[in-house]
Formats: structure tokens, sequence, C-alpha cells
């Protein structure tokens, strides 16, 4: 028997990455002017990761007996084979969804081949796809693939429920050897490569899952695996695939400080040295954990600042963070050697051009080594989608894209948004401070 593993990659304008945004992926596009245009380019450029669950199914199969292979093809211009495969597998995004399932539609022509789809957006949206396949995955994939390897015929729509910690734990690590991973690269935040990614939890009760892709396919309940497995899955990925660093997908790597704490105590003790990245909230972080997570090799973390606002965060439900906590953290990362991405969200319900220009200029004052500019969307499936699902004017769901605005907002304009959008990040980004800063971290 044999699987195909069915990459879409678009060849529309902007950074498409489908692995972020929960895996609704998101598609960087900044502005028009050269400033914004030259950003572009270096994101795109920058910053490709892998499909982590893709190759998770890849491993799956494999493990089963299953001759497995991805096939990519850049659409529309890419020409799309029939192929002589048993199972063809397609990984729905938001971003790029009608070049998916227009690859489906032609790869339906051999008779002989089950199309199926799975993902984020499939799941929380399966009328979209389910006349243009012969099944749908909704939910997290691994526990209806693990049945369709096993012999088990796919049809319909597959409920597939959450894994346990332990089910987890007995997954296969994900199987990368299909992959390009020479391809794959974290720039700025991790200088290294070969880079892959990892996960060693899944799921985020944190209140801002109200607006937050990550939960509409993971759930809103904390799962992680055992420090044990995590540590194996490592050092099968240095002696397997020669990583130079790691770039944690969790969407709270510290949830549980002290697991935090003995992952990164334990790639001491093996002596790893790699350099590696996560995810997190500032108030999950102190300076005894940054030091032992420093040792270890963490050189970046990715972090949400949202906005500068304590009213605009309450009111769009996140659980506030001291300012206090977040810049004393933030530059005591800045002393050790780790590199910060802070991640602000312009248009919240209650943002303002004032509220707006303030959180601007509050991430100049933390200048952190990246910074990210998105506009505060609606994805399907969340609490903020229910609530505002009446304002939204944006038929097409591939502009949900974190940086298109897609609903009527309370106090501006589209036009507006749109144009402080390219001002956030062209002012953060040409600025003496910032480009002195980027240049002692990367070039001296």
């Amino acid at each position: 028997m044999k699987v195909t593993l069915f990459d879409v990659i678009s060849p529309k304008k902007g950074c498409v990455n489908k692995d972020l945004a929960g895996g609704f992926g998101t598609r960087t596009h900044i502005g028009t002017d050269w400033r914004a245009r030259l950003l572009e380019y270096a994101k795109k450029h920058s910053v490709r990761i892998p499909q982590l669950t893709t190759a998770y199914i890849a491993a799956i199969f494999k493990n089963a007996g299953w001759d497995v292979e991805l096939k990519t093809v850049k659409t529309p211009y890419g020409k799309i084979d029939v192929l002589d495969s048993d199972l063809i597998l397609i990984q729905a995004s938001i971003v790029d969804y009608k070049n998916e399932i227009n690859a489906a539609k032609s790869l339906k022509k051999n008779p002989d081949s089950l199309v199926g789809f799975y993902g984020a957006f499939a799941s929380v949206k399966p009328e979209i796809f389910s006349e243009h396949c012969d099944f749908l995955i909704k939910g997290e994939p691994e526990k209806a693939f693990l049945d369709i390897a096993a012999g088990k015929t796919p049809m319909s729509l597959i409920e597939s429920p959450y894994l346990t910690g332990e089910e987890l734990n007995n997954l296969p690590f994900p199987h990368w050897d299909i992959f390009p991973i020479n391809e794959f690269s974290y720039k700025p935040s991790l200088l290294k490569q070969p880079v892959l990614t990892i996960i060693s939890s899944r799921g985020c009760p944190q209140s801002c899952g109200f607006y937050c892709p990550y939960v509409n396919l993971q759930g809103n309940f904390w799962r992680a695996r055992s420090v044990k497995n995590v540590i194996a899955e490592i050092e099968y990925l240095i002696a397997n695939y020669k990583i130079k660093a790691l770039d944690f997908r969790d969407p709270t790597f510290t949830m549980n400080m002290v697991r935090a704490a003995e992952i990164a105590q334990k790639m001491i003790d093996k002596k790893f040295n790699l350099e590696w990245s996560c995810e997190t909230r500032l108030d999950l972080l102190d300076e005894k954990l940054l030091d032992l997570m420093f040792e270890s090799g963490l050189r970046n973390i990715n972090v949400g600042v949202e906005s500068a606002d304590p009213e605009v965060l309450k009111n769009a439900k996140r659980k506030p963070i001291t300012i206090e906590h977040q810049e004393k953290i933030i530059n005591y990362c800045k002393k050790k050697g780790i590199r910060v991405a802070a991640f602000y969200i312009l248009g919240l319900e209650s943002d303002t051009k004032k509220t707006i220009l303030n959180t601007v200029n509050y991430a100049k004052k933390l200048n952190t080594n990246v910074a990210q500019f998105t506009i505060s969307t609606p994805y399907p499936g969340n609490g903020f989608y229910e609530q505002v699902k009446n304002k939204i004017y944006e038929n097409d769901w591939e502009n949900f894209d974190s940086y298109t605005p897609v609903m009527k907002h309370s106090n501006l304009s589209r036009e507006e948004l749109i144009k402080l959008k390219e001002k956030a990040w062209s002012e953060y980004y040409f600025r003496p401070k910032w480009l002195w800063q980027y240049f002692k971290n990367n070039v001296i």
C-alpha cells in the first residue's frame, strides 16, 4: 500500500507558512512601499518551517509498512499529475485552501486513489472540503490515521479525538526522511541549520484561547509527553538528521515550569549542543529557569505582548502580565543572549488609533530581536469568532491570514488598520537602535 502526503505551495505574494497559527497558516504581507517589500522578502527567505503533523502521519504509515512519499507542487503553475497511490492526504490551510481543493479535484481523477483532508481549517469548516474529497479527518488526526494505516477504510467525515499524554508518548517520532530538511530555516531567531521542529505538549488552558487559533485543533486542556519521551526524540533527531537547532512548537512550552526545567537539565546532561527556541508566556518564566534553559541551548523565545494597553487586553479576555515582570524578563533575556520575538495584535476590539500607536511605541521601547505586528483575526471555531461573526464582511477565507482586516471594527476603518500595520513594521525595523542591535547579535 502506498500513501502520498501532498503539499501545495502557494505562489501568492507574501510569506506563506502553513504550520503557523495553529495549522490555519499565515501569509505575511506587510505593505506596498520599499521598506515593507524588503521586510516581506527577508521573511520569505528566512522563515520556512515544516508541517509537523504531516511528519507524524508519515511515521504512522511507515511503521505500518506502507510506502510513504511527499509530493510538493507549486500551484497554480505546477502540473498536478494523477498519482498511483492508494491514499493521498492534504493538510488543509485557511490561507491556501483554494489551491488545495483544486489539487484534490485533479488527484481524484484516479478512481483507485482515496483523497482525504485533515488539519485545523478542515476540522472547523468541513463543508468547504467534503465534496472535493473521499474523506475528511475532524480533530487531531493521528488517532484516525492509526486506524487507517492498520487497514480501516476511510469514509466520509471521521471524528478523531484528542490524544492523551500517554497516547502522545506512544506515537512514533516524526518521519523526516522524505522532507527537504536542509531547506528549513528559522532565522533570525535560530541561526544554525539543519533545524527541525518538535512538540512536547499540546493544548493550552490560558484565557487568550478566546482568540488564539492553537486551541481550535488542540483544545484548551494541556496534555504533555513525558520528559523521557521528549529527550528520546531529540536524540533520534540528532542521530538521524544531524540537527543543529530545534524549535519547540508547544503553544506554551513552560506551562509547567518544573517540567520545562527537567527537559533543559536533561539536555545539559546529554550534552546535545543544540540551539533551540520555544513559545511561552512571560509570566511563566523567571531568571532561574531562563539560566537553566540558556545553559541547555535556549537562544530564542516567542512571547505574546499583544497590546500595551491593559484595558484593550482585558476586553480581549487576555490574562494580564504586569509591565514590571514583562520588562524584567525581556531585559534579562537580552543580557543572557536569548533573542526575544514579541508578537503584537493590532485592531483588538477596543483598540483605537491612539492605543495602537502606543503599542508600536512600546514595542520600540522593548526593542526585541523580532517584533511581529498582525491584525486581529477571528478564526472560525474560537470564541472570538462567535462573538464577532455578525461583523465579518470578508467572504474569502484566504484573507483570514493574520494580516488582512476581515471584520468591521468599532473605532478603525479597514484602510486605517492596513496603514497602521505597515507603519508599525516599517518604523520598528528601520531604526538605528534596532539595526545596531541586529548587527551586534547576528554579525559581530
